[in-house]
């Protein structure tokens, strides 16, 4: 008889086990949900119904400022190496618009071909046009450097103050995208000037190095 009653004991107990077992997976999927909204991790946030980004064209978030730091660095560069070469302000002019034309469809051919190996048969044209804008400040960032020499090529100032004021301008650049990235960080005003000065003598060793290399 006690066998009995232990057996029926532990019957009506199992549903009760079940049900906690059961409450326990449920809090657990609750605080695992909740630790990746805590990260921000959401599995289809921001993503369209084939999984990829929803990021619309023409929008700061498609952009890619570091294609502007980058460019910014390369004009500079570019710049270095034609007044080093001895070319006049009209060349100099020519040649740095020129190059960053070039190296913005080589980003953007290069990016292309990466987003089809990734996305496949989901990768459609309208997203060639989205990297081509994504790519784009890397020709914003020869606009200032560029000004300054084609008015050296009008004759408003010498050849070599057009360098000097382009190479300025772009290493400028680098500080103030140096400033934004601090701030954006969270960064209080001083830290954040800190990390621009940083980040223009990075910009100025980098260059230095390159004319050694040259």
């Amino acid at each position: 008889m006690g066998e009995e009653q232990e057996a029926s004991m532990q019957t009506l107990d199992r549903p009760r086990e079940q049900r906690a077992h059961g409450g326990a997976r449920r809090r657990g999927d609750q605080r695992v949900g909740q630790d990746a909204s805590d990260r921000g991790v959401l599995p289809d946030e921001g993503a369209t119904h084939s999984g990829r980004e929803n990021v619309p064209f023409g929008s700061r978030a498609s952009m890619r400022f570091g294609a502007a730091v980058y460019g910014s660095f390369l004009v500079a560069s570019v710049v270095g190496l034609a007044f080093e070469a001895g070319r006049d302000a009209r060349e100099m002019t020519l040649s740095a618009f020129g190059s960053m034309l070039v190296f913005w469809l080589a980003h953007w051919w290069s990016e292309v071909v990466g987003a089809r190996i990734t996305a496949g048969e989901t990768f459609r044209r309208r997203d060639a046009l989205v990297i081509a804008r994504r790519e784009w400040p890397l020709v914003e960032a020869a606009v200032v450097p560029t000004l300054a020499l084609a008015l050296a090529w009008v004759g408003v100032w010498s050849r070599e103050t057009g360098a000097a004021l382009a190479m300025a301008a772009a290493i400028a650049q680098i500080v103030c995208w140096g400033f934004v990235a601090g701030r954006r960080a969270g960064a209080t005003w001083l830290r954040a000037g800190l990390f621009a000065a940083v980040e223009g003598a990075l910009g100025v060793v980098l260059l230095l190095l390159e004319r050694l290399i040259h």
